[in-house]
């Protein structure tokens, strides 16, 4: 509907408009979650290393230690999100009867 209005008051032809969306847009999910886990993950878990390393070598093991454990409790959180998202469907028909 607001491409209708704006094609109203525009002035512009149906033929630039079609070319424009050739059927509609998609996201490629693939793509992004893929960039995310090349690029940025391990780019977190080095700056989770260097305060690590940081914190024991100034004697703070204590610190170091509860980085570390909050760091492994991520990613063990990240990971059964994952498997979740993989297997979601296939638990809920297992559980659920369908």
């Amino acid at each position: 509907m607001l491409t209708h209005v704006i094609q109203a008051t525009a002035g512009i032809p149906d033929e630039i408009l079609a070319a424009a969306d050739p059927g509609g847009t998609t996201l490629n999910t693939d793509g992004i979650v893929g960039f995310i886990v090349s690029k940025i993950v391990p780019i977190l878990l080095a700056v989770v290393g260097v305060i690590i390393l940081s914190r024991s070598g100034k004697g703070q093991w204590s610190a170091a230690l509860t980085t570390g454990g909050i760091a492994l409790l991520g990613i063990v959180f990240i990971a059964g999100a994952g498997l979740l998202f993989a297997f979601g469907q296939s638990f809920a028909e297992l559980v659920l009867g369908g």
